[in-house]
């Protein structure tokens, strides 16, 4: 029987985890933080469930006066209901809704055939009666909570302000109103359901930083929405709620009652069962105060996702060994750790202007607006306005996306070196950091999260461009890297080395340009397309007069064009799995351009048949 005891207090161990940590993953991109909520996630249905069958068979032994309480099987239902802040640890949990429902017909059997075994000692029945209760309304409710992905309408309810702090009311209430603007009719697919004309007014009118707001908190959201049971507030629910959280209570005084009456019980069954019951009560309360203290209820100063975005460098070199499909399943990031920067607000100024800017010239009402070339572009016709297409264009025109990536984050990270050397030049200007955060974060994208931006075979370009990066830096063991350069003997490279393997190339263009040809094998690196680009920015400034300053702002525009491009290719299965892994700009960028009418599902009647046109 130490066993049922010791799995009883892990079940309660494992809830306690979920209910305090499982929606910190709507911010948190620490890999323990969500390796735990992982672990007790993929626990807490087994260990309950172990934990139920074990205590049906025990009380076939019904004239033991030292029996296990029979109420801690309702106690077990309970568990399986989960707590507020974590229904689904990812979006293909939420298509098994109809499991969860078969297994909540057989657990709440199970959990029936322990109270008729128990009818007889009626006090008991005062306990378990309650639990059994709160435990098939926060199991429906769970299970209620995984439909609402699969359904077309995410809702209608409205937000009731309980906070004096009118702006944060005001943005709250507006998100919701761009919320309830789009339906998902899949985990892939989402549309909108009012004139783009009107959302467009709305975003149109505010500033970078506010409507950045607006998004996280609809982001949250829908993120709630995904993976959580805190999705709307009404009547109804409240109710259920305090009936939960009196449900828990009543048992505990029952209980309390009957053990100071006459206790059948050992000491440590009754301190287990204390600790059960004063963990229910503790469990609900908590689920009630995250319902009430949610977006979806009143407004208070809260993190919402990371506010950062992942960093990764060609020169890193971290170990890119093939993921297990478990980890591939349930951690989108390898094990290595990456660096993270804030996105910043100047960051959030340039992407939002240049989106502005791609869409304030357009009216998606006449006949000559294309959304879907106006999606396409990725830096063709900021490179003509800019007067520069003829010696640049051939990076980003009839080049395969990732490949032009590679190319301008070669270039971008030669350009910087080669500037560090000159006086008077500031890495700290917002054009030189954005070009580097959103260079280094593209990159981090493709190596990391390549299922984002929807490329094919995302990380051969990229294995290739380290490998001939590999076969440079080690020319003096070249007999053994001929062949086949492993990602495993890049990873021994140091920043230094390749620092210095550029400056040499700085130094003497024409010289290092062919040394770096000669190893290029044919493949389909982009380190000598990198190259080769950056000598072409850094002329620039002779050839066409341009100033340094002029150049940085040039390729930070480039490099939004290129985040506006992956954040319109990538589907909203992969968004809304980002969400839960701390949330991606990405994400942001591409609500941003749907309420702004840049989305093939914004115009219903001109892109559907720009669609089928197309399809023809």
């Amino acid at each position: 029987m130490d066993t049922i005891r010791i799995l009883m207090l892990l079940s309660l161990f494992l809830q306690t985890i979920l209910a305090f940590f499982g929606d910190r993953r709507k911010y948190a991109t620490g890999f323990w933080l969500r390796f735990v909520v992982w672990l007790a996630y993929m626990s807490a249905d087994w260990v309950a469930t172990f934990s139920l069958g074990f205590l049906a068979c025990s009380q076939a032994n019904s004239a033991n006066p030292n029996l296990i309480p029979g109420f801690w099987a309702p106690i077990l239902l309970l568990h399986l209901g989960g707590p507020e802040t974590i229904t689904a640890y990812s979006l293909a949990d939420n298509e098994l809704w109809r499991r969860h429902l078969l297994e909540l017909v057989i657990q709440a059997g199970v959990a029936f055939y322990v109270l008729f075994k128990l009818w007889s000692k009626n006090t008991v029945i005062f306990v378990a009666i309650p639990i059994f209760v709160s435990g098939i309304i926060k199991y429906g409710e769970r299970i209620w909570a995984f439909t609402f992905p699969s359904l077309e309408d995410f809702g209608e309810e409205d937000i009731s302000s309980g906070s004096s702090r009118a702006y944060e009311v005001r943005n709250v209430r507006e998100a919701r109103r761009l919320f309830r603007a789009f339906k998902m009719l899949s985990t892939n697919t989402l549309v909108f359901d009012c004139d783009q004309t009107e959302t467009y007014e709305w975003v149109s009118r505010k500033h970078a930083e506010e409507t950045f707001q607006l998004i996280e908190i609809e982001l949250g959201f829908l993120y709630d929405r995904l993976y959580s049971k805190v999705t709307e507030i009404s009547w109804p629910r409240v109710i259920l709620h305090s009936i939960t959280c009196l449900s828990s209570i009543s048992a505990l005084i029952f209980f309390s009652i009957m053990t100071t009456s006459k206790n059948v019980y050992s000491k440590h069954d009754t301190m287990i069962s204390y600790l059960l019951l004063v963990g229910a009560v503790l469990l609900d309360c908590h689920s009630f105060t995250v319902l009430l203290l949610s977006d979806w209820a009143v407004i208070w100063k809260r993190k919402r996702w990371s506010r950062s975005m992942g960093q990764h460098l060609l020169t890193s070199a971290p170990s890119n060994k093939p993921v297990k499909e478990l980890r591939k399943q349930y951690f989108a990031w390898e094990l290595n750790s990456h660096r993270r920067v804030e996105v910043s607000n100047a960051l959030k100024e340039l992407i939002f202007k240049q989106v502005m800017g791609k869409r304030s010239g357009h009216d998606p009402h006449t006949s000559g607006f294309n959304v879907l070339e106006l999606l396409a572009e990725r830096g063709v016709e900021l490179l003509r306005r800019k007067g520069c297409f003829d010696e640049l264009g051939w990076s980003v025109a009839g080049v395969e996306f990732t490949q032009s990536l590679l190319i301008w984050h070669v270039a971008t990270l030669l350009c910087y070196i080669a500037d560090l050397r000159n006086i008077g030049f500031s890495k700290e200007r917002n054009c030189v950091m954005s070009s580097r955060s959103l260079s280094n974060y593209m990159l981090y994208l493709l190596v990391y999260r390549p299922a984002m931006l929807a490329t094919e075979l995302p990380g051969t370009r990229y294995a290739e461009t380290t490998s001939h990066l590999g076969r440079l830096l080690s020319r003096k063991t070249k007999e053994r890297m001929e062949g086949n350069c492993t990602l495993d003997e890049v990873d021994a490279l140091s920043v230094q080395e390749v620092d210095a393997f550029f400056y040499e190339l700085l130094r003497s263009p024409p010289t290092m340009l062919q040394t770096i040809e000669e190893e290029d094998k044919g493949e389909k690196s982009a380190l000598l397309d990198g190259c080769r680009l950056a000598m072409s920015l850094q002329s620039l400034g002779t050839g066409n007069g341009w100033s340094n300053g002029k150049k940085w702002e040039m390729i930070s525009e480039v490099w939004v064009e290129m985040l506006v491009y992956a954040a319109t290719r990538c589907g909203w299965k992969e968004h809304a799995d980002a969400l839960a892994g701390g949330g991606e700009l990405l994400t942001h960028v591409r609500l941003l351009m749907a309420h702004l009418g840049l989305s093939k599902q914004c115009l219903p009647e001109v892109a559907s048949k720009q669609l089928a046109d197309q399809s023809v």
